[in-house]
């Protein structure tokens, strides 16, 4: 049995998928021993009789190698390929029409975009299972840089979210970078998988501490979407069994604690008075007409009016709308190139979000999926809440559209998420559904073989 498993592999070129390959075939013919010695064979015969039912392992190894072997997700990468075009395109149409200072990022935008294909790339080959090795040191830097930013970092209007490099240049937004800790909490999510209610508090600390940081820079809205997402995470986990509870009620108590008490630790901290003044002043612009924050939100319900279905509107945003190639670039859009060009555009991203949320909930490998489906929900989130906030639904706030808004942070976090999800897709038949479980059904491939 081991000279024959030996050849087998050796057709395997694959080598991560060499030792569950070789667990899955060895269990599968020691079963097949079992089964024989009961049939009245002793031993030895009944090892040859199991390995001889296996078929020519040549045979079995090549036809086995040409599944388990990394897999390029072209559809993905092709939509990627297209989004980056049009998002140059775009800007670089910004860059010709507009002010120098008014088009900030979009003459960078270009610059962006390959640092970002290129922090994709490094993260489709690196196996995604080494992110998830390493990752609560990963998570463990991040949430240093942000305590750092919150500590030392540079003010404007109000947050902390940059630190300033050499020669005076500002870093990467800290805010932006913390949505990376996403699929990294996938992957903590997934070193408790088989606990009972110890791992789960476990998880719940790991997700609880970089929403209290990125809340305190502050980022209300990052942190909001943070928590929403690793929730969600947290859910699936507990729905595909990773932890040893009573499903529904932990489920409705998590989700009723932590949709309640910040909503109550908030209230009594407004009518208490131990809100920073500018928090008073935007809850108050919120509901009160005639204020900043209300005349914002007419503005963009008259540009949406203005604009032609087709081709520019009446109004000129690039003189009116601030950041309107970043936060409003959908608002942009509609009025220099026509409602039906931003709405183009929107359906490409929902296509976009649709395949990664596909590749992910496809994923046999339990820990790919949920890295997957962490990316996925901050792109999903971060995409309507930015659709209604153009729309003047949402209240003025930083937000982005992912691929396009201008601004490097958001850029390369874009491209960086993106190219998780290709990693997972790219191992997808490497690796079984948990580490200790079987390969995948090669039982089922074998037997066609043989």
């Amino acid at each position: 049995m081991d000279e024959y498993l030996k050849l087998l592999l050796e057709q395997i070129r694959c080598t991560k998928a060499r030792p569950y390959i070789k667990q899955e075939l060895q269990d599968h013919m020691e079963d097949q021993i079992a089964e024989n010695m009961k049939a009245g064979m002793d031993h030895e015969q009944a090892e040859k009789e199991a390995v001889r039912d296996m078929g020519d392992p040549v045979e079995t190894g090549i036809s086995l190698d040409s599944i388990h072997r990394p897999q390029a997700a072209w559809k993905l990468l092709g939509m990627i390929i297209l989004i980056s075009i049009a998002g140059i395109l775009i800007h670089a149409g910004i860059s010709g029409k507009a002010s120098e200072n008014a088009v900030a990022g979009s003459d960078r935008y270009v610059f962006h975009v390959i640092i970002g294909l290129a922090v994709m790339m490094i993260l489709y080959l690196l196996d995604y299972t080494v992110l998830a090795k390493f990752s609560k040191i990963i998570a463990a830097v991040l949430l240093s840089v942000c305590l750092l930013v919150i500590l030392e970092g540079d003010q404007v209007n109000g947050a902390r979210i940059f630190i300033s490099l050499p020669g005076g240049r500002r870093g990467m937004d800290v805010q932006k970078l913390m949505l990376f800790y996403v699929p990294v909490y996938g992957a903590i999510l997934y070193k408790y998988h088989g606990w009972g209610y110890k791992g789960l508090i476990r998880a719940i600390l790991w997700m609880i501490a970089p929403v209290i940081l990125v809340y305190s820079l502050p980022a209300l809205r990052t942190a909001c979407v943070m928590l929403v997402t690793m929730l969600t995470m947290l859910t699936i986990a507990i729905k595909k069994d990773w932890f040893t509870v009573r499903k529904k009620r932990t489920i409705c108590g998590i989700w009723a604690v932590f949709l309640t008490a910040p909503i109550a630790a908030f209230l009594s901290m407004y009518l208490r008075n131990r809100l920073a003044e500018y928090q008073i002043v935007r809850i108050q612009a919120m509901f009160s007409s005639g204020s900043e924050t209300d005349y914002f939100t007419k503005m963009l319900h008259s540009l949406w009016k203005q604009n032609n279905l087709i081709g520019k509107g009446k109004s000129d945003v690039t003189g009116i709308l601030p950041a309107f190639n970043a936060d409003y670039i959908l608002t942009y859009l509609s009025s220099v190139y026509g409602i039906i060009a931003a709405i183009l555009l929107c359906c490409v991203l929902a296509v976009l979000i649709f395949a990664v949320f596909n590749t992910a909930l496809r994923q046999k490998n339990q820990l790919g999926m949920m890295m997957g489906c962490g990316c996925g929900i901050v792109f999903l989130i971060s995409f309507l809440i930015n659709i209604l906030e153009n729309l003047g639904i949402f209240p003025q706030s930083i937000t982005f559209l992912p691929f396009f808004s201008a601004g490097g942070s958001c850029i390369i976090i874009s491209y960086g998420l993106m190219g998780i999800v290709l990693s997972t897709y790219r191992y997808k038949n490497i690796y079984p559904r948990h580490p200790e479980a079987g390969f995948m059904s090669i039982n089922s491939k074998i037997k066609k073989v043989s």
